[in-house]
């Protein structure tokens, strides 16, 4: 594990960018990156697209989601209290006793998410758990808390820290993978690859992915890597464990090319790439599902980094397997 990804790991955890709202995110990335790119561009749904040519034997795209959970203000409350809405998939319980940012036309406002302490709970409220329905968030206090109005876009406030060998933060999911994508960039210095690689950083991926789907249809590509992050340490009874910090895991199923899939197989198994297997019965909850379908249909692999405490302020990634993916993905262009 090298300082170089963890501090990378966490200065993209450390910028906002919710579904839809992910320019700040972008230009990190934009400037990450630049320095390994032929080319930049934008896409109109807001994807950056990064091109390192090769010999142009194919167009191979490797996907990673820039967007984050978020919130919207959905209404304004009597005595500095707003009400939210979920932006992607937040399960209400992670917000509760949280400190919120929320953006205002006149800058960032501050607000908690209060508790009503034990003392004060009536005995049917203990054991009740709430929803956003029943969630408010104090603004009160924060100076600009008058400014806020529907509509304005909100974060948990978090910051990326390290846990020993690993980091804990919020936005692993994605930002991991946005990472092990500039690692790939960077490893793709040493490394000659056949195909021209265009690194794709979607947007709106937690609210279905039209970034993803829209720049893959727009490029034409013979292949496709979607680069995600997977539930790790977590015992599923029907499949095996996917274990952090034991490399990113290799996904199959019907939604996989076989013959690609098969392919990063090998190349890892020749490199000694530390690779786990992941079975995805069904459609895999990523942008794997949509970029396979696109046009005539791209074959399509999934490598997915472990992640503990998915969609929560505080998950947890090992940086040794971000570099193992990064350097799974650069050998992908020479196959």
């Amino acid at each position: 594990m090298s300082l170089e990804t963890v501090s990378l790991l966490k200065c993209l955890s450390g910028v906002d960018g919710p579904s839809g709202y992910e320019d700040e995110a972008l230009k990190l990335i934009e400037e990450k990156i630049k320095p390994y790119a032929d080319v930049l561009k934008t896409s109109r749904l807001n994807t950056l697209i990064a091109l390192k040519r090769g010999e142009g034997t194919k167009k191979l795209g490797i996907f990673a989601h820039v967007d984050e959970l978020g919130f919207v203000v959905a209404k304004v409350e009597e005595r500095g209290f707003i009400r939210l809405e979920p932006i992607g998939g937040v399960d209400p319980k992670v917000v509760l006793s949280q400190r919120i940012k929320i953006f205002t036309k006149q800058g960032v406002a501050s607000g908690v998410v209060g508790f009503l302490p034990p003392h004060l709970q009536k005995e049917d409220q203990r054991g009740k758990v709430p929803s956003f329905d029943d969630i408010f968030v104090d603004v009160s206090c924060s100076s600009l808390g008058e400014h806020v109005s529907v509509g304005d876009i909100c974060v948990i406030e978090g910051e990326c820290a390290e846990l020993g060998s690993k980091v804990s933060g919020k936005a692993l999911d994605n930002r991991a993978s946005c990472a092990a994508l500039i690692l790939a960039a960077q490893n793709l210095q040493a490394i000659k690859n056949r195909a021209d690689v265009y690194f794709i950083f979607s947007s709106q991926e937690e609210i279905a992915g039209p970034g993803a789907v829209s720049v893959a249809y727009e490029l034409g590509l013979d292949e496709a890597i979607v680069v995600d992050v997977t539930h790790a340490n977590e015992k599923v009874p029907q499949f095996p464990q996917i274990k952090i910090s034991e490399g990113p895991a290799l996904a199959v199923g019907p939604v996989i090319n076989r013959e690609f899939y098969k392919a990063l197989s090998d190349v890892a198994k020749r490199n000694g790439v530390k690779i786990q297997l992941e079975p995805t019965p069904g459609r895999s909850g990523t942008d794997t599902d949509e970029v396979q379908i696109t046009g005539s249909g791209i074959k399509t692999a999934l490598v997915s980094i472990p992640l503990m405490y998915m969609h929560t302020p505080v998950e947890v990634a090992d940086p040794r397997d971000i570099e193992e993916t990064a350097r799974l993905i650069a050998l992908a262009s020479t196959i």
